[in-house]
């Protein structure tokens, strides 16, 4: 069942920074490698009509993050310039409709070293950027503190979700303090981006939340995930939660899994199944308190947020192999579950990585690819690796039913963007 492919040996000769790169003849799957003016960090990819667009973050300090953003054909191949926006960091990334560009969520951090308070150093800003079809930039709108406190409010903006109506909505954290919790709030904008229609913090509970890095509106409603730490500011004991919030609401509904047992239970991504009838998959990371024996986890919830506790499963890329899901404290190596999607035969594909050790790979982390039925049973593993670290931070079933996955590959701590295509079953061919 598991399946190891020696990858970025390989994606150096076909990477592809340039029209002159392209191939002159289609291939059903690819990897590619893309470079920007210095070391760029995968943050996200989605489908275009055309290709595939993605973005990523370029680190020059802690306050200056510049976003990258490039599009692709189906191939893989870059399909025109790297374009770069200063003003912080982009964490994802939706299409307009009508064909009004695209609108990229993130924060900007601004730091004062000079400040007196310890909150007022760094003062961290949520920012969303609009831009054309054509990745020129259009405006940018700036969530901050206003006030003349001295200390402000930090603001983030981790998704973002595009209703049918047209409207934006915004999912992010704010924290009043570096003491306070961090908490989640929702922001909507009218469709020309002019007004704040509807703007709502949850605190009901006083602990710290961690959005996974996807929003969804179904039927009137929004549905997230987050990690909720069982102690402020601690997120080694820590939970999931699944909001699902009526539009324009206060009161929030939401399913919980794993709040009595001391554990990190951290949900990094949402995505919904192809059929609505089979609500979202989640997948994450679940470890001790201590956060070794790391496993990858998964779990479904009904088209209303509620956990179904049968679908929760966990898994080892090694230990796996063997037995598909297991114990969620048996664990071989750590493993990270970070990107999910929904397939068209009904089941979801996970993607992740996994700290390998001499033995299992060359890299510091390897990618894992794991096929699921609606139930959490395993129907194939696939691990990619090569002689840098690799982690994913997008997987999305293509129009061919192929997988597509975004990612990040460090090598002599330089990172760069890669962007990987197999087949429906996770393989890597012509």
């Amino acid at each position: 069942m598991r399946v190891y492919a020696t990858l970025f040996a390989l994606i150096t000769l076909t990477t592809c920074n340039n029209l002159g790169d392209a191939e002159l003849s289609e291939r059903v799957t690819f990897m590619k490698v893309f470079n920007g003016i210095q070391g760029i960090e995968a943050a996200a990819a989605e489908l275009t009509p055309e290709g595939y667009i993605i973005v990523g973050n370029m680190t020059i300090a802690r306050d200056s993050v510049v976003t990258v953003v490039f599009k692709t054909d189906k191939r893989g191949n870059r399909t025109g310039n790297m374009h770069y926006y200063q003003g912080g960091s982009g964490n994802a990334i939706k299409a307009l409709p009508n064909g009004n560009g695209y609108l990229i969520v993130g924060e900007k951090i601004k730091t004062d070293p000079n400040a007196t308070p310890t909150d007022n150093i760094d003062i961290v800003s949520a920012h969303m950027l609009h831009i054309s079809n054509d990745l020129d930039s259009i405006k940018t709108i700036y969530l901050s503190d206003g006030t003349a406190n001295v200390v402000k409010t930090d603001y983030r903006a981790v998704s973002l979700t595009v209703t049918p109506a047209g409207k934006v909505v915004v999912l992010g954290t704010y924290q009043t303090s570096l003491t306070a919790p961090e908490r989640p709030y929702l922001q909507r904008y009218n469709a020309d981006l002019s007004t704040i229609e509807w703007y709502e913090e949850f605190a009901s509970i006083n602990r710290s939340y961690r959005n996974a890095k996807s929003i969804h509106f179904i039927n009137g409603n929004f549905i997230w995930a987050s990690a909720v730490a069982q102690e402020q500011q601690n997120f080694d004991f820590s939970y999931v939660s699944v909001p699902f919030v009526q539009e324009g609401s206060v009161f929030v509904n939401y399913s919980l899994l794993g709040e009595t047992t001391s554990q990190s239970l951290r949900p990094n991504d949402i995505q919904p199944a192809k059929s609505v009838a089979f609500g979202y998959g989640i997948t994450g990371t679940r470890a001790s308190t201590n956060g070794s024996g790391a496993n990858a986890f998964f779990a479904r919830t009904d088209v209303s947020g509620n956990i179904i506790p049968a679908t929760v499963k966990f898994f080892d890329a090694i230990l796996s192999e063997q037995t598909g899901a297991i114990g969620e404290t048996n664990s071989e190596i750590q493993d990270y579950g970070t990107a999910i999607t929904g397939t068209s035969d009904g089941a979801f594909v996970l993607a992740g990585h996994y700290i390998t050790n001499p033995q299992k790979g060359n890299g510091a982390n390897d990618l894992v690819l794991i096929k699921l039925d609606i139930n959490g049973n395993m129907r194939w593993m696939k691990t990619l690796g090569g002689t840098g670290s690799e982690t994913v931070s997008t997987i999305r079933e293509t129009d061919d039913q192929g997988l597509l996955i975004c990612g990040t590959n460090v090598v002599g701590s330089v990172p760069s963007i890669f962007l990987i295509k197999t087949d429906k079953n996770g393989e890597l061919k012509n």
